[in-house]
């Protein structure tokens, strides 16, 4: 035995034992490394599926009642987020879209879209990175509203899918009404009230006309209305001087007239094309498909697959395809 034992010294002369401290320390490491690459994994994996896959969006305020519940926030954004309904944004949809693999959106389809800059919001407060509506008409269509009813092609679109319930009356005004002179728009019917700030912002919804319509050359008019006065069709000659007419817009190339569900003032209303105009194909940023958010209200299922109101599909093509 004693053989044995100077034999095995021999052996490990110089030699130490592993140190406890330092195995651990490899452990940490090791574990640290392996954690790290998880969450980097996670995070890249994270980034391509939002960036180029699919997304959800929280829907906030009123602008699509009856039909989006956008929660009971009161002001508060991060209650309504929390509140409100979550909709499924397919965001390879848009890429198709923009690559021209898939056509161009549907009338009736609820969209994403990043808020322009001459909205009555964006001018009052900061700029919204987005916000949700409904696409009323696509390129090419002949676009106007009167006492509330909108005509698309001159088609009336029936209005059941907002109005149906009975949470919703459109208001009886809430078009831009214009004066025509020698063949030209010169003058539009809408007055403009002023935030605390002296921010001009129009009062389009409304029940009466102004008593004095305002030149189509007031800053004010040309900030909200440019878009819309230049998308509006030649009127004729024959317009009675002074006398409001609703002129049909034809909605540009690459270009969407959109609307929220809710157009009622009192009911907290929609800020929409009716303020600012058609808005770019490009600031579309995808298509609403689905309510995955919550699952019930008021003990009613609120899953739901979101399909345009079948009333868009008895509009006639525009005058000009025919």
């Amino acid at each position: 035995m004693v053989t044995v034992r100077l034999v095995w010294m021999a052996q490990n002369k110089g030699k130490t034992k592993p140190s406890v401290s330092g195995t651990t320390k490899k452990s940490f490491k090791k574990r640290l490394v392996e954690e790290l690459r998880g969450y980097i994994e996670a995070f890249v994996i994270a980034y391509f599926v939002i960036t180029f896959l699919f997304n959800t969006v929280g829907v906030v305020g009123s602008s699509m009642q009856p039909n989006l519940n956008g929660g009971v926030g009161s002001g508060n954004i991060l209650k309504s987020l929390l509140t409100g309904d979550r909709v499924f944004i397919p965001k390879y949809d848009n890429w198709l879209r923009r690559m021209k693999i898939l056509g161009p959106y549907r009338r009736g389809e609820i969209v994403v879209v990043r808020e322009p800059q001459n909205s009555p919001t964006a001018q009052e407060r900061d700029r919204r990175p987005f916000f949700i509506k409904r696409i009323i008409a696509v390129p090419g269509d002949e676009v106007r509203i009167e006492a509330g009813q909108v005509y698309v092609n001159n088609h009336p679109i029936n209005q059941d899918f907002i109005s149906a319930t009975g949470l919703i009356t459109p208001d009886a005004i809430d078009f831009p009404l214009v004066i025509v002179e020698n063949g030209e728009v010169t003058k539009m019917a809408v007055d403009f009230g002023y935030t605390p700030r002296g921010t001009p912002i129009p009062r389009l919804a409304r029940t009466y006309l102004p008593s004095t319509p305002m030149d189509v050359r007031d800053p004010r008019i040309q900030l909200y209305y440019s878009s819309t006065i230049k998308a509006l069709a030649a009127p004729n000659s024959d317009f009675s001087v002074n006398t409001p007419v609703v002129l049909n817009i034809i909605v540009p190339k690459h270009h969407y007239f959109i609307m929220g569900d809710n157009r009622q003032s009192s009911k907290g209303g929609s800020e929409d094309s009716r303020f600012f105009g058609p808005v770019r194909s490009l600031t579309v940023a995808g298509r609403a498909t689905a309510v995955i958010w919550p699952p019930q209200r008021e003990g009613i299922w609120n899953w739901r697959v979101l399909k345009p109101p079948k009333a868009f599909d008895a509009i006639p093509k525009p005058t000009s395809q025919n």
